[in-house]
């Protein structure tokens, strides 16, 4: 072979090689678009509009009001390996930008004519720049290369004209305008649902209606039905979950089981970028084959964040295409956040029916439906079987010889429906407290330690419970027990046959709430909500009673131990809130004055500030008392509308709310609550004031068993003394209480509460402490 016969090396011209890589990362306007949306979004902007001609290969053009670009930075600003946001190769590994790379607008104007108009916040004027091949160059020929002053709003006008000019080939597989438009509008549509904070517009040029309109007070629901209808909003589960062992945080919109469409619609963004991963959408459709027809595929939206450390956007020259560490980790735990949400949701399905054959016997088809059971359902090992079921096995069922005065079911429990049309469940009575008991007053009737405050208070004796002489008119009757009243007992004879009588005040309609502020409040609750606790919390099953303040419950295979004291203030708080004018009555057999309950949570002040005489710089007690008395005397059509607070026009509080069927509060905490309304309540600002008053009540109603005094013990054990006396009269109060938080607070919790996030952060609060398979680890180690 001749030397002449052997190519030789030469260096590219300059020109041919940005070509060259302009064709990598502008296929079609559709690449160029999203480049521009990405720059605009890392401007800050909270307005983009769109504008195309041709399919944008006449014009594509795009306006922001984002921070705009500097003047002295104009001259650069087209040229390759140009950029404000990577410094050096090291900030790869926390890229929180969409551009990093600087070749963006210098592949735009390689292969178009591109004019920019931007301003910037403080300056008198815009300034406008015409490149080409990532240069600057005069707007007319013989004119200076600079930018010039014009009009202008603040933000950047980027213009793309004649779009693959230079390169043949490619605009003439381009040629069917329609199909690339509808590629713009795709693109514009994925970042308009994922940036609901941004108003994203965009049309064709001489057109007055825009085919894509959102506004930045728009919700992400609301810009999915703007751009793809009802129909795919209506059907829309809401999924939301982290994962800190990667970490990873799952957020989107995923359509339900009775929704599908024959074209997969899949919005995948990987740290706000739009991106595909043909691996997380054929996982994705295989969750979904089994819930959906054959052949037919859903709508997702999903938005994943991920460390930017393990994260590789530099993969792709378009950045379509990303990898992640952990990739077949995740895929399976983003296949198992959407199996359990399908699973949640799927209470409604929708199926297509077909009339069994007149040949096929009812034999053949008990034998085919024997067979496909047997060949469905897998084998279940011990330790992945779940109870269910908390009758099964509790704690006191380990108990070798329970205590005489431990509360039981038994047939002494009666059903009593309250009538048709009731809006609240049927509740338990005691057989001495039967229907009997019940009058047509229709409100449960509740005294108890806190009455004998007042009678002491009133007579001049002594205002400490427990104190000699002491007597009480009635008792707290709390109608879930079977056990006598959970009180102090009382004097008897018709006082106290009065405070034994419990019914329940029902309304045949629940009124609707229509207030903003509790209407945001209720808003709040729910997006607060943890998403990890939440299905602990209402999938999970009772177990046992510790202790006071302490619980245990068990969710799937772990076992849980819950402060169900601290846990219970959120929920009476979330109650407050979901049953806002809707509250029953707890009657007070003797009404309290409010005035005496208020100096009786000084006195409790005074003690805890370790001094003898009232502080000289504060009002006096006196005034203090009669100034919150007349503050709630003033608003007690408020408190009595909406919180079911009954006050009498002279001071005195004759009914507090009944947040759940059967659940009386500890009564010695009355004195503060009244005390709390009156200094902590915000009753200038509507939401602040019903917020911290729903607060105050759920401070009040949360567990806390009541103190048991030594005169209290020995009527306890007078009336008991068939009964074993190894047990304190204390001990069986806590029995009685213990009773009352399991059979209506952990039912309630299940039902109806939503475990916020700020319960995590709580040290103590929940606490995983075992998990079966680590048991059975354990067992057969031993």
């Amino acid at each position: 072979m001749s030397t002449d016969a052997v190519p030789t090396i030469k260096r590219l011209d300059e020109a041919v090689v940005n070509r060259i890589a302009a064709g990598e990362i502008i296929h079609r306007p559709a690449n160029a678009l999203k480049e521009l949306i990405e720059n605009s979004l890392d401007a800050r902007s909270t307005a983009i509009q769109v504008s195309v001609k041709d399919g944008g290969l006449k014009l594509l053009q795009i306006q922001d009001n984002g921070h705009g670009i500097k003047l002295e930075d104009m001259g650069i600003v087209c040229e390759r390996f140009t950029t404000s946001k990577l410094r050096t190769f090291d900030d790869l590994s926390s890229m929180s930008t969409y551009g990093f790379r600087g070749e963006a607008l210098a592949s735009i104007s390689h292969v178009a004519h591109v004019t920019i108009t931007t301003k910037t916040t403080g300056t008198n004027c815009a300034y406008k720049a015409s490149y080409s091949d990532g240069v600057i160059i005069p707007a007319k020929p013989g004119a200076a290369a600079e930018p010039k002053p014009c009009a202008g709003n603040n933000g950047t006008q980027i213009s793309a004209e004649d779009l693959f000019y230079n390169v043949p080939t490619r605009r003439k597989a381009l040629k069917n305008a329609t199909e690339e438009y509808n590629r713009i509008l795709d693109i514009v549509n994925r970042y308009a649902i994922h940036n609901a904070g941004v108003s994203f517009t965009c049309r064709k040029i001489g057109s007055n209606t825009p085919d894509v309109h959102t506004t930045n007070s728009a919700s992400v629901v609301d810009n999915i039905r703007q751009i793809y209808g009802s129909s795919v909003a209506n059907e829309l589960l809401f999924v939301e979950q982290s994962y800190p062992v990667y970490p990873l945080k799952i957020k989107g919109w995923i359509s339900n089981a009775n929704y599908s469409v024959k074209k997969f619609a899949f919005l995948l963004f990987i740290n706000h970028r739009s991106v595909d991963s043909p691996a997380i959408r054929k996982a994705i459709e295989g969750v979904y084959a089994s819930y959906l027809p054959k052949n037919t595929h859903p709508w997702v939206y999903l938005s994943l964040e991920l460390d930017p450390r393990n994260v590789d956007v530099n993969v792709h020259p378009t950045k379509r295409e990303v990898h992640f560490m952990n990739e077949e980790e995740i895929i399976a735990t983003i296949c198992d956040t959407i199996q359990e949400r399908l699973g949640d949701a799927n209470v409604s399905r929708n199926f297509m029916t077909q009339t069994l054959l007149p040949q096929v016997s009812q034999a053949s088809k008990l034998r085919l439906e024997e067979s496909s059971l047997k060949k469905a359902v897998p084998k279940v090992y011990e330790y992945n079987q779940v109870r269910t079921d908390s009758r099964a096995q509790t704690l006191d069922s380990f108990l070798v010889s329970p205590s005489p005065y431990s509360l039981s079911e038994s047939s002494t429990h009666k059903r009593v429906k309250l009538g048709a049309g009731d809006d609240i469940d049927d509740t338990e009575m005691d057989e001495d407290e039967s229907m009997a008991n019940v009058n047509d007053g229709g409100n449960y009737n509740a005294s108890g330690s806190l009455l004998s405050k007042i009678d002491q208070f009133r007579n001049n004796t002594a205002r400490k419970t427990g104190d000699p002489g002491s007597s009480t008119h009635g008792k707290v009757v709390n109608s879930s027990q079977s056990s006598p009243s959970s009180s102090r007992s009382g004097t008897g004879g018709e006082e106290g046959t009065k405070a034994r009588q419990s019914t329940l005040r029902t309304k045949s309609t629940r009124v609707e709430v229509r207030l903003t502020s509790v209407l945001q409040l209720r808003e709040e609750v729910k997006k607060q909500g943890h998403p990890v606790l939440t299905p602990i919390f209402s999938n999970h099953t009772f177990v046992g009673i510790l202790d006071n303040q302490r619980g245990l419950i068990q969710n799937e295979l772990a076992l849980y131990l819950v402060h169900f004291e601290a846990v219970s203030e959120e929920l009476f708080y979330q109650i407050c809130l979901r049953d806002f004018s809707n509250f029953g009555f707890i009657r007070l057999s003797t009404p309290a004055p409010i005035k005496e309950m208020v100096m009786m949570a000084l006195d409790d002040e005074q003690e805890l500030m370790e001094k003898t005489e009232w502080p000289t710089e504060l009002k006096s007690k006196d005034e203090i008392a009669r100034t919150v008395t007349n503050m709630l005397v003033s608003r007690r059509e408020m408190l009595r509308e909406y919180f079911s607070l009954c006050i009498t026009e002279d001071g005195l509080l004759s009914a507090i709310p009944m947040m759940i069927k059967g659940y009386i509060p500890n009564m010695e905490k009355l004195p503060d609550l009244l005390w709390r309304l009156g200094s902590e309540v915000n009753w200038m600002a509507e939401k602040e004031c019903f917020q911290t008053l729903c607060r105050e009540l759920a401070i009040f109603y949360s567990t806390q068993p009541e103190r048991v005094e030594e005169e209290e013990q020995d009527l306890d054990f007078k009336q008991g003394a068939h009964q074993s006396t190894s047990k304190s009269a204390q001990s069986v109060h806590d029995a009685r209480f213990q009773h009352m938080v399991s059979t209506i607070v952990f039912p309630a919790l299940k039902k109806y509460f939503v475990p916020p996030k700020t319960l995590i952060e709580r040290s103590g609060v929940v606490v995983q402490v075992a998990q079966v398979k680590d048991l059975y680890k354990v067992f057969e180690r031993c």
